[in-house]
């Protein structure tokens, strides 16, 4: 809704006969769901709808005739900010002209600008078409989640592991950079299973899952379940030998947690016994549960088979040194 006349002698004529006197043209504009705002060609706000206002959640009235760029909308709009890869990368990621935060959370616009022209072919001004089109990307967000997602561990599932590492090698081979990954596995996992069933056997991957993702940078890593009871990092940026620092982290939060968590799967009575047979201290006896880690790191001309090959054998050195090891691939 706008209704108000012009108070500014420059601002264009014709502008104010279409839009403000043209009844036609203003019921056709308010009959959208868009925002619509029309300019004149010194991009003074002349006419909004009254989708308008409840689009940008903001009072517009205070900015007719003023330039739009006084606007958030506009001035975020104007700054040709960009948009993160992962929303680019969704089927509606080419959409968004703007991403604005409003009432606490980003919200993702599509944007339209159409040139108005007069009888002579000049330029008179210009209207915006602004579409908030927040519900349909979280939905895309969603579900490319789920495609994305191992449901039981929380992490991404090993499909999603092989199309970043080999976008991580690319980038690695065009600028140089470092690249590890890391390939873990559960040490008598097979044994933990037969002995308290598949339900513990499930409490035990989610609880690895949440020891990754607490061990790692946010942002910057990547865990995976890989399939079963194996789970991959991808360390960007990151020389092997320093990559054992987030190895490290995930085996100190794996076995800093790990009794309380059997303590919850176990009945009082029965801990204790059950207990000796997960001892973290291998005795020689009890089948020991921890991690066994495995490191490798990118060379220029190395393909993904062959880190992860790399990793995978440098995970088993690990596991035959009874486990809760690290070893990178190609060390002492």
């Amino acid at each position: 809704m706008v209704g108000a006349e012009f108070q500014d002698k420059n601002l264009d004529k014709n502008l104010e006969q279409d839009i403000l006197k043209n009844v036609e043209i203003k019921n056709l504009l308010n009959s959208l769901e868009e925002g619509a705002f029309v300019v004149d060609k010194e991009e003074n706000l002349v006419f909004y709808n009254d989708a308008a206002p409840i689009l940008l959640k903001i009072n517009l009235n205070e900015f007719l005739y003023k330039n739009i760029k006084h606007i958030y909308y506009f001035e975020n709009l104007f700054k040709n900010q960009s948009i993160p890869e992962y929303i680019r990368n969704l089927a509606s990621g080419c959409k968004i002209c703007n991403i604005c935060y409003l009432e606490g959370k980003d919200h993702y616009f599509e944007n339209e600008k159409i040139d108005l022209f007069n009888d002579l072919g000049e330029i008179k001004g210009a209207l915006y078409l602004v579409r908030d089109i927040t519900k349909e990307i979280q939905l895309e967000m969603s579900l490319s989640n789920e495609v994305k997602t191992d449901n039981l561990s929380g992490l991404y599932n090993s499909r999603f592991f092989r199309e970043e590492l080999d976008k991580e090698i690319s980038r690695c081979s065009r600028y140089g950079h470092d690249l590890s990954i890391l390939f873990l596995d559960i040490n008598n996992f097979k044994y933990l299973n037969d002995t308290l069933g598949h339900q513990a056997g499930d409490e035990i991957i989610r609880f690895t899952g949440e020891s990754l993702k607490n061990a790692i940078r946010k942002n910057v890593d990547t865990a995976f379940r890989y399939g079963g009871d194996e789970f991959t990092v991808i360390l960007p940026n990151t020389p092997p030998k320093r990559s054992t620092i987030v190895a490290n982290r995930i085996l100190f939060n794996f076995n800093n947690g790990f009794k309380e968590k059997l303590k919850m799967l176990m009945s009082d009575e029965n801990f204790n016994e059950k207990l000796y047979n997960f001892n973290l201290n291998n005795d020689g006896k009890s089948k020991k549960i921890g991690l066994s880690v495995g490191i490798s790191g990118f060379k220029k001309g190395k393909r993904a088979d062959e880190i992860i090959e790399e990793a995978d054998i440098a995970m088993y050195r690990a596991k035959r040194g009874n486990g809760n090891q690290v070893f990178i691939y190609g060390e002492q």
